[in-house]
């Protein structure tokens, strides 16, 4: 397949699940959306969970990168803070509760375990930063790592919630808000 196209089925796909979710995503809304035939499609992937997985596959390798590359960076703490919460708002843009839901309540037997596995890399990479610079003096020592992880674990549900969804005009404002909330809340207080 080349590349070009390739790339049209990737970014179809993307919009698509950003906007709807996974499971209101077709092979057929994907074809059209890309402006390519079915054929083409099942030449490359075996069914749309394929081609979501290497999406997301792709999504959080991103994450893990700009993470260290933030984490690594010689400035001060507070100035990478703010660096993460940007490249977690840019990273939610758009994000629909749809595509949340999913990701948190996926039933599809294909999809349900791996997309648990990506809550919990999600998981683990927060842990990991977090535990480095709690030991630093950065963050709160006074938070216990458990109460972060389970925090971490139910952000998302937390997206979800109609009533804090009313409050907010985007999931992705929503996101924002307890993104700021959570690092700012275990920030040390100098």
């Amino acid at each position: 397949m080349k590349e070009a196209t390739h790339q049209k089925l990737l970014d179809a796909t993307r919009k698509l699940i950003w906007k709807q979710g996974v499971n209101k995503t077709t092979v057929d809304h994907i074809c059209d959306e890309a402006g390519l035939s079915k054929m083409t499609f099942y030449r490359a992937y075996e069914n749309k969970f394929d081609i979501i997985k290497e999406i997301l596959d792709e999504n959080y390798k991103d994450l893990e990168e700009n993470y260290k590359k933030i984490f690594s960076k010689n400035i001060p703490f507070i100035e990478k803070i703010m660096e993460l919460i940007y490249y977690n708002m840019e990273a939610n843009k758009e994000i629909s509760p749809d595509l949340v839901r999913d990701i948190l309540k996926q039933e599809n037997p294909m999809m349900k375990d791996y997309m648990r596995g990506k809550v919990d890399f999600y998981r683990e990479i927060s842990l990991k930063y977090i535990v480095l610079e709690q030991k630093k003096g950065n963050f709160r020592d006074d938070v216990k790592i458990e109460f972060i992880s389970f925090f971490i674990d139910h952000i998302n549900e937390l997206i979800l919630d109609e009533r804090l969804n009313n409050v907010y005009e985007s999931t992705d404002e929503l996101a924002n808000q307890l993104t700021k909330m959570f690092y700012f809340g275990i920030l040390r207080r100098n």
